[in-house]
């Protein structure tokens, strides 16, 4: 029996495998338990009552391991520990239904048609512009006009429509974004999967409640009894979106686990898996009851493994962390090395913030400055309660009248980096915030400006001012769901077991809202064509972008330098209309200049040409951006 862990390193044990590693002629199971004895307990139909057991041996680092002769793609299996509890394989490929069982899958079998010679798309970092999204709530309501409503293959259908405009992948498409970040598709412990269940009002949730790190959520197959089904549609659906030169980002939470005590992870490896407290408690950074302990190497390469087999079986092309700042940097930096070797594309960031607090040193944690030239990012909670106040509450933010936050604004646009002295970031390289104004958490947008603003007859002008700020900021952007027609959670501020009335998409959002929609397509696209706010290097960033020294707190005006031309851009968030002297205008470019075209204002796309002895005419409530030639 393994007596001292505290000398193995992550280095000792990273090529060790573990799982049910299958062929065709044997099957061997390995998982790691020290100090345990193990057995293991096998059937082709787990609703039998006989089981075959296999004893298993254990070897000096605490793996225990049996061969089986013979062709076992398909069986059920568990780990009984000690004689006394039975428990899945955390390395479970795929599972029973509600997680009951691990199943031995032969994962090539899994591929649909043309996915392993399939490309993935090749998106430089610095060119993302992020959409978060859940699986079931994007097509489960009716006026998606989906057939697979709210599972995976939802995802797949295409030429889907509510009253002639698109919906669902065609809806995404349409809006031009690069990347689609998926709230958890990992199996997670809180629905029940029966199909009969789906569309229950007490059977929803967004997922943040980890069973099995390696397998997909059932309740998202269209065949939840069928081990197979989950993971081959959740490949189909990762291929829907590359064939549209989509990326996918999935949330992961390896922060805690749904169980604890009870779980397989604490039951094979007791005061191993996760921090504990001096009394025996468990550390609870995470405020849900457990945290788990990222910095010893065989959770370290639980994760790292898990994150892999999502790079390399499914295609995924980057991922969210959840609580980020409870998994400690070296991990964080590990996983990120090792995933850039198979897709140097790959994405990661997460929140640098947690709920509790935690026994993991405070050196360790990845918060907001730990990412600095570390090649990940994090979410830019500064700007995002800039622009539009406190998350949950009445609290104002820049475009609903809070003026003195201009310099916060200002920091945000320019990448949150060391711009100069009154605007001082977080952030070495402007890829490295995720400028945002709401994700699945809190109010979104629409809701909280319903209880912040006076005045609602404009409302679509302030969605407007966030999402245009955002998109013509250095860094990159995301938006959540719906954000670009006016979806309402109906001011429900934490929507994660809500019924999906609240959650689901409804369509008729999109149908109503046509402004806000065009709006948000036009300047993804105008962010593309640009191409100035892919810029991350902080040296180039202060060498091109200059502020305008106005008299007004209300009104933002930068320029970009773009070759021999600039980009002008114009936030005015005064309810007020104002204008910028075509003098004033040359004497901050620093020359007069040959010609101005206006590319965008609150309408949307524009070509308008405009004399270079003309005032600029800015509308109250509005961003504008022109191309400027000298």
């Amino acid at each position: 029996m393994i007596k001292n862990l505290s000398k193995l390193t992550y280095d000792d044990i990273k090529d060790e495998k573990l799982g049910a590693i299958y062929s065709k002629d044997e099957t061997t199971f390995r998982v790691f338990a020290p100090n345990k004895k193990i057995k293991l307990a096998i059937s082709k139909d787990y609703k039998m009552p006989r089981k075959d057991f296999y004893d298993m041996e254990i070897n000096k680092i605490g793996i225990h391991e049996v061969s089986l002769a013979g062709d076992f793609e398909g069986y059920y299996y568990t780990y009984i520990v000690d004689d006394k509890y039975e428990v899945t394989d955390p390395y479970s490929f795929t599972s029973s239904i509600n997680s009951m069982y691990s199943v031995i899958c032969d994962m090539k079998s899994t591929d649909p048609e043309g996915f392993r010679m399939s490309a993935v798309p090749q998106i430089p970092e610095d060119d993302a512009i992020i959409y978060e999204m859940s699986v079931k709530n994007y097509t489960a309501d009716k006026s998606s006009g989906v057939e697979k409503r709210g599972k995976f293959l939802g995802l797949t259908e295409e030429g889907t429509s509510y009253n002639g405009f698109a919906t669902g992948l065609d809806n995404i498409a349409e809006l031009g974004i690069t990347h689609v970040q998926l709230l958890p598709i990992y199996d997670f412990i809180s629905v029940d999967e029966d199909d009969n269940k789906f569309f229950d009002d007490n059977n929803y949730n967004w997922g943040y409640d980890p069973e099995l790190y390696f397998a997909p959520e059932g309740s998202y197959a269209t065949d939840p009894n069928d081990p197979k089904s989950r993971v081959i549609e959740a490949k189909k659906m990762v291929q829907a979106f590359h064939e549209k030169g989509i990326a996918v980002i999935m949330d992961v939470v390896y922060n805690h686990t749904f169980k604890s005590y009870d779980s397989n992870l604490n039951t094979l490896g007791p005061n191993y898996y996760y921090r504990m407290n001096k009394d025996g408690t468990f550390s609870n950074g995470s405020g849900v009851g457990n945290e788990l302990a990222s910095e010893r190497p065989f959770v370290r390469k639980l994760i790292i493994d898990s994150l892999k087999h999502w790079v390399t079986e499914y295609k995924i092309d980057g991922f969210r962390f959840d609580l980020m700042a409870l998994i400690d940097i070296d991990t964080i930096k590990l996983a990120l090395k090792e995933l850039r070797k198979i897709n140097p594309n790959i994405i990661i960031y997460g929140e640098p913030w947690m709920a509790l607090g935690t026994t993991l040193p405070y050196n360790k944690h990845t918060v907001k400055g730990s990412q600095k030239g570390a090649g990940f990012g994090v979410f830019n909670d500064i700007y995002r309660d800039a622009i539009k106040g406190d998350t949950d509450s009445y609290g104002i933010g820049y475009i609903q009248g809070a003026h003195y936050l201009k310099p916060a604004i200002e920091e945000g646009i320019a990448g949150s980096i060391n711009y100069d002295k009154w605007r001082y970031g977080f952030a070495e390289f402007a890829n490295e915030t995720i400028n945002y104004f709401n994700c699945h958490d809190n109010l979104i947008l629409y809701d909280k400006l319903q209880i912040s603003l006076t005045d609602l007859e404009k409302i679509d002008d302030y969605v407007k001012l966030a999402i245009g700020l955002i998109m013509l900021s250095f860094g990159k952007p995301f938006i959540y769901e719906g954000n670009e027609f006016n979806h309402s959670k109906n001011n429900d501020r934490n929507s994660y077991k809500s019924p999906l009335f609240i959650n689901a998409i409804d369509w008729k959002e999109k149908a109503d809202n046509q402004s806000i929609f065009n709006f948000t397509k036009d300047i993804i696209s105008l962010r593309k064509s640009l191409g100035v706010f892919s810029e991350s290097d902080p040296y180039a960033i202060r060498d091109k972008l200059k502020f305008m020294d106005t008299n007004y707190d209300s009104l933002i005006t930068y320029t970009i330098k773009d070759g021999k031309e600039y980009v002008l851009v114009v936030v005015n968030v005064d309810t007020d209309a104002t204008a910028i002297t075509s003098q004033r205008l040359s004497q901050f470019i620093g020359k007069k200049y040959k010609y101005i075209v206006k590319l965008l204002d609150k309408e949307g796309k524009s070509t308008n040409k405009i004399s270079s002895t003309d005032d600029l005419e800015i509308e109250a409530l509005s961003v504008n951006v022109y191309k400027i030639g000298v």
